[in-house]
């Protein structure tokens, strides 16, 4: 509600045009083949906030009028307020949170025989349809439209998405005595993490339904803009709990780098986890093993993130992933940083600034930042002639013939308008 009719519409453009090209739903498929990296270690935050950077990165570059599109954050705080707040009309996800219609419109049909199956990438949800923009003319493995949620009118946003829930997530059980203006432990950050993750991450993930709570969730145009906002509550974490130091040291602090932070220690959550990356630490998550396979996990043949000929191109070189410069208080690399505005989660705040035990900065260093044109991602200009003919016209030919399908299922001649197309 806080974007301009023109921002949203811009949004919407930019996630509509991704679909098109098939990028959309590659991101998606990239999420289910990382799914026990990414959400069965201690990796899950940071993985996600590369992964989402990277997905605002290639909105940017789609088209010269969207080099500064930026994924919007989806203020739950505020819509739950409202939900429990009688003198607002509102009673559940669909009219407290306008976004859930904003993003797939509302669902077609009224009655449970309106409920259908769709399926992405072999994994099949039941649900309510939705396909308005922009999700229009995304198309499941069976040719069919759209994506499925729960009844947003009847599903009520969970009680974890208030404000007191939401900064209670900031107060380690094991460290409750602690006060500092540093990070104390690295196992506090990941206490903290993990919280979140399985708290009020979750929670909305399940109550969403549909394919928000399986692997493929990122196909649900829901999912980035939730994740943004899981971002901003690990970006106030981080304000909280980080003492600010320069942004061009790309070292961590001695006050910091010490015995504390544990950082041998193990990171799984699941025996399956231990079983596929017996080597993940602290240390060493951000290794090359720590992003994204195709296929299974185990699967030798699997290519890295980096060598996808469609969204690679988006996410930062592994040569300058480190574990620093993925915190926002510290990083100074506009392809990869990101600095939230001052009025992010405003309910959230006012607590954090005035309990220090919760807060104990106060968000007395969080940085005044106005976004200008240099500090966004510029588009990549033109494309070599060999990677448009190596690498982007067969996945884009592939994309077409798929679109193709869905509108000629019928026809006898689907074979040879195929081979005409090619």
């Amino acid at each position: 509600n806080e974007l301009t009719d023109y921002d949203q519409e811009l949004y919407l453009d930019a996630v509509e045009t991704a679909i098109e090209r098939g990028l959309h739903q590659r991101f998606a498929l990239w999420h289910v083949n990382s799914q026990v990296w990414a959400h069965d270690t201690c990796s899950f935050f940071l993985w996600h906030r590369y992964f989402t950077r990277a997905y605002e990165r290639m909105l940017q570059s789609l088209m010269a009028r969207m080099e500064n599109v930026t994924i919007p954050y989806w203020n739950i705080v505020r819509d739950y307020n409202k939900q429990e707040d009688g003198s607002y009309k509102c009673r559940e996800y669909g009219t407290c949170s306008s976004i859930v219609y904003d993003l797939g419109g509302k669902p077609t049909g009224s009655s449970e025989e309106d409920i259908y199956y769709r399926a992405y990438f072999d994994i099949e949800e039941l649900g309510w349809i939705h396909q308005g923009p922009p999700i229009q003319n995304m198309w499941d493995d069976k040719q069919r439209g759209g994506t499925v949620r729960f009844d947003m009118l009847v599903e009520r946003i969970p009680k974890g998405c208030s404000a007191t829930e939401v900064s209670n997530l900031f107060i380690d059980p094991k460290h409750q005595e602690e006060s500092s203006s540093l990070l104390s432990t690295k196992q506090n950050a990941l206490n903290f993490w993990r919280r979140l993750q399985v708290g009020v991450h979750d929670n909305v993930h399940d109550t969403v339904g549909g394919f928000m709570r399986r692997p493929a969730s990122p196909i649900d145009p829901l999912f980035f803009p939730w994740h943004s906002t899981i971002d901003a509550i690990g970006y106030l974490y981080e304000i909280c709990h980080h003492q600010i130091v320069d942004i061009e040291n790309e070292s961590l602090p001695a006050t910091v780098e010490n015995q504390d932070w544990n950082w041998d220690n193990s990171c799984w959550y699941t025996p399956e986890a231990k079983e596929l990356y017996p080597d993940a630490r602290y240390r060493n998550s951000l290794s090359k093993e720590w992003f994204l396979q195709t296929g299974s996990e185990s699967n030798s043949s699997n290519i890295s993130i980096w060598e996808d000929p469609l969204i690679g191109s988006f996410f930062m070189n592994s040569d300058d992933l480190t574990w620093w410069n993925l915190l926002n208080t510290t990083t100074s690399n506009p392809q990869l940083g990101y600095i939230y505005s001052d009025n992010i989660l405003p309910e959230v705040q006012e607590l954090l600034r005035n309990d220090s035990k919760i807060c104990p900065t106060n968000l007395k260093g969080m940085r005044r930042f106005s976004p200008t044109k240099t500090d966004r991602l510029q588009p990549r200009s033109s494309f070599t002639a060999q990677e448009i003919i190596t690498d982007f016209v067969p996945a884009w030919m592939d994309q077409a013939v798929f679109s193709w399908k869905n509108r000629v299922a019928n026809d006898g001649g689907l074979n040879s308008s195929i081979e005409q197309l090619k």
